[in-house]
């Protein structure tokens, strides 16, 4: 934390209430006319006591966290000083010795439980001396039983508030990793929305355009279809980019999940591997987060199955019979997943479907080919 001369000299609620103490005793000892300014001690007393509300304008608070010890320590000193100078020339009279209360304050501020004991210990006494030494040691009893509870008022009052200050301090800081997590959970959102959505959409128009062409010498009509497949699947992207950017709308009409996966599987009908979807039981609205992780997962796995798998025919089968949970299995007939191959995908896919409760599982088939289940309650 570095050094700010603005900010140590602040009118912080501590430093108010330094000067306001300081204020009180003075008032009342200049309303039972114990202080004459016209005098050269009264002269004198106004003027310590004016060095010592100005020092008193330090928010010390601050100074804890910014000075070394030494430096502390000679703040405590000069204003010890000027207490001292202030308590003889006013002889204690009236209410004076509220002067003292703020230097404990201060005392339980800048040092440790240990030593702040010993200086309001030391304060306290040296109060208790100097009024034995103007008024008589008949009145030390009195004295010291009259101010021994503001004594342990304003150390009790000072620790609640710096725990208070530390305990703020830490909720801000509390807050502030919220918010930065906050920020980091959804960049991974958009990171999945980007890759289960574009990604789909670019690996089969680039199946398209690479068939289109490997074929037009020979073929130049059915090349011609696979460039304008490619050209409705680019105009579905920019749908499906409309409508995740507008989720969340309350005017946004949802398409059903059969419609969407029926186009999903029709999407490179005749190129690449022949897809057909199955439908069991009798569909019902899901949650939108429900309904959206089931597309994303039926999509991926037919990305996989068309990038990797050299397949001849996938199967994507959506399942209702049971009650409680939709089963979503895409399976094919290709080479399988590599051992030791990882991706990006199924990462996020199985992130977002374990944060709504369900599972995933991607694993080769006994009998060849990939097999891709999801299990979500619903």
């Amino acid at each position: 934390m570095t050094f700010s001369p603005r900010r140590i000299f602040s009118f912080c609620p501590a430093s108010l209430a330094f000067a306001a103490t300081v204020a009180l005793g003075y008032f009342s000892a200049f309303w039972e006319g114990a202080i004459d300014p016209t005098s050269p001690r009264g002269a004198s007393c106004l003027i310590l006591g004016a060095a010592y509300s100005l020092l008193g304008t330090i928010d010390y608070i601050h100074v804890r966290d910014t000075l070394s010890g030494w430096a502390k320590a000679l703040y405590f000193c000069v204003q010890g000083g000027l207490l001292v100078g202030i308590l003889l020339t006013s002889h204690l009279a009236a209410q004076m010795f509220f002067c003292v209360l703020p230097m404990v304050a201060v005392a339980v501020t800048l040092f440790g439980t240990a030593m702040s004991a010993i200086l309001v210990a030391g304060l306290f006494g040296m109060s208790i001396a100097v009024n034995g030494h103007f008024h008589g040691t008949g009145s030390l009893v009195s004295f010291a039983a009259s101010t021994l509870p503001a004594y342990g008022f304003v150390m009790m009052f000072t620790r609640i508030a710096l725990k208070e200050k530390a305990a703020r301090a830490r909720a801000e800081s509390l807050s502030a990793e919220v918010e930065r997590l906050a920020v980091i959970q959804e960049r991974n959102r958009l990171a999945r929305e980007i890759h289960d959505s574009l990604g789909h959409y670019l690996t089969t128009i680039h199946v398209q355009l690479e068939a289109a062409r490997a074929i037009h010498q020979e073929d130049p009509a059915r090349a011609l279809e696979a460039v304008g497949k490619a050209q409705d699947l680019s105009r579905e992207a920019l749908v499906e980019v409309r409508r995740s950017v507008g989720a969340l709308r309350a005017d946004c009409a949802p398409v059903p999940l059969a419609s969407r996966l029926r186009e999903l599987a029709a999407a490179t009908d005749g190129w690449g591997a022949a897809v057909s979807l199955e439908i069991l039981g009798l569909p019902r609205v899901l949650a939108p987060d429900a309904d959206h992780a089931l597309f994303r997962v039926a999509q991926e796995g037919l990305t996989n199955v068309r990038r990797h798998a050299h397949a001849k025919s996938a199967r994507v089968l959506l399942d209702y019979r049971d009650t409680a949970h939709v089963h979503l299995r895409v399976t094919d007939d290709g080479r399988g997943a590599v051992a030791g191959s990882t991706g990006s995908g199924l990462a996020g896919l199985r992130e977002r479907v374990v944060a709504l409760g369900g599972r995933v599982a991607a694993e080769n088939q006994p009998g060849g080919g990939f097999r891709l289940d999801m299990e979500i309650p619903a």
